[in-house]
C-alpha cells in the first residue's frame, strides 16, 4: 500500500496548528465540526466527498446519496451535539422501527456533559472521529482498513494532538467499530481490552467512553440517522466500565455461530461452544474475524456450515499465526454438506499486523 500518510497542506498547516493551540490554551473556542472543516480544506480527507455510501439507508431526504464526507461531517456535528446536551437532535435521528426510551437518551447525553472533557481530550476525540475511516483512502478492504488507518493518521495526529492524548486519538481510530463488532463475536473482547491496558491509567476510562460516544454519534450520522437501542446500551456499558465483561471464548464462539444480530446480552453457551480444544480457545481469545456475518448473508442461520468453516479457519491460524482473519463479502462458503477447501492470501497491513483474506 503505497499511499503516504495523511499530512497537512503546508500553506494551511500553520493556521490550523494555531487554531488548535489557541483552543488548547483557552484563547478561542473550537468545535469538532469546525476542526473537521479545517482538516478537509487542508488534507486529503476532502476525497471522501467523492466516495458514496450505497443503499437506500444512505439516501438523504434531499434525494442525494450520502458520501463518506457527509457522514464524517455529521459524525463530528453529533459529537458536538452530545457535549452540548442536545437530546432533541439525537431523538430526531433514531433508526426507523426502533424505540428508544426518552429517559435513556437524556441520560446518555447528560453523562457526556458530566464528563467535562478537557481540551486535549476533545482534540484527540475529534481527530479520532475525523480520521476513523481514513484507512479507506489507502484502498484497503473494509474490515481491516483501520489497521492501515492508524498508520496513515499518525503523522497528522502527532502534528495536531497534544502528546499526552495522541495514543487516545489512535486508539479511537483503530477501535471505533471494533467495539461494536465485539458484540457480534467478530472481535475478541481481550483484543480491545489489552489496548486499553496499554494506555496511561488516567486515559483508560475516557478512552472507553470515547468509543461509546463515537458509536452513538456515528450511528446518528448514517443517512438520516440510524441511532438504535443497541448503540445506546453499548454506550451505557462503555460509561459504566462493563463493556468488556463477556470475555469468555465460549461466549464469543456462540456469537460467531449466531445470526449476527446486534445485542449486548451474552448468549447462552451450549456444549459445542464450551468443549473446544486449546487451539480454539487461543484463537477465540486473540484473533478478530472480520466480515464473518456479512459473508454469510441470508445463510446466517446455518450453524453447521459456520462450524465447518471455523474447523478450517482455526488450523489456518494455528499454522500462520496471522493477527486477523478477513472473509470477503463474496467468499465462497460451503453449505452444511459436501466438501470445502479454504482458499486465502496473507497480506501485511500498514501498521505491521498481518491478515489472512479468505475468498
Amino acid at each position: 500500500m503505497g499511499r503516504p500518510s495523511i499530512t497537512l497542506d503546508r500553506q494551511r498547516a500553520a493556521g490550523l496548528r494555531d487554531d488548535v493551540c489557541s483552543f488548547l490554551t483557552g484563547e478561542r473556542p473550537l468545535t469538532g465540526l469546525e476542526l473537521y472543516y479545517l482538516l478537509e480544506a487542508a488534507t486529503s480527507l476532502r476525497e471522501f466527498h467523492t466516495m458514496l455510501r450505497g443503499g437506500k439507508q444512505n439516501l438523504m431526504r434531499s434525494g442525494l446519496q450520502q458520501s463518506y464526507g457527509d457522514h464524517n461531517r455529521v459524525l463530528l456535528l453529533g459529537l458536538d451535539r452530545l457535549t452540548a446536551g442536545d437530546v432533541a437532535w439525537f431523538r430526531d435521528r433514531v433508526t426507523d422501527g426502533d424505540v428508544i426510551d426518552g429517559d435513556s437518551l437524556a441520560a446518555c447525553v447528560a453523562a457526556v456533559r458530566a464528563l467535562d472533557l478537557p481540551a486535549d481530550v476533545c482534540v484527540a476525540l475529534w481527530l479520532g472521529a475525523a480520521l476513523h475511516d481514513c484507512g479507506m483512502l489507502g484502498g484497503r478492504s473494509m474490515g481491516v482498513d483501520v489497521e492501515d488507518g492508524v498508520d496513515l493518521a499518525r503523522d497528522l495526529v502527532e502534528e495536531l494532538c497534544p502528546e499526552r492524548t495522541q495514543s487516545l486519538a489512535l486508539f479511537a481510530v483503530r477501535n471505533h467499530d471494533y467495539v461494536k463488532d465485539m458484540f457480534r463475536g467478530e472481535v475478541p473482547v481481550q483484543f480491545i481490552a489489552d489496548q486499553v491496558d496499554d494506555l496511561e491509567p488516567d486515559l483508560r476510562p475516557v478512552a472507553v467512553a470515547t468509543l461509546g460516544m463515537i458509536q452513538v454519534a456515528g450511528a446518528a450520522s448514517l443517512g438520516e440517522g440510524r441511532l438504535s437501542s443497541f448503540r445506546l446500551t453499548l454506550f451505557e456499558r462503555c460509561l459504566a466500565g462493563t463493556v468488556f465483561a463477556d470475555a469468555s471464548p465460549a461466549v464469543r464462539l456462540q456469537r460467531l455461530l449466531g445470526t449476527g444480530g446486534e445485542s449486548t446480552t451474552a448468549p447462552v453457551v451450549d456444549a459445542l461452544a464450551s468443549s473446544r480444544a486449546a487451539d480454539w480457545r487461543e484463537f477465540l481469545d486473540a484473533v478478530p474475524t472480520h466480515g464473518w456475518h456479512r459473508a454469510w448473508g441470508e445463510r446466517r442461520d446455518d450453524v453447521d456450515a459456520k462450524a465447518r468453516v471455523l474447523e478450517q479457519v482455526v488450523p489456518l491460524w494455528s499454522e500462520t499465526h496471522v493477527d486477523h482473519v478477513v472473509l470477503a463479502r463474496d467468499a465462497h462458503l460451503p453449505d452444511s454438506a459436501g466438501t470445502w477447501e479454504i482458499t486465502y492470501m496473507i497480506e501485511t497491513l500498514r501498521n505491521g499486523t498481518s491478515a489472512a483474506f479468505i475468498h
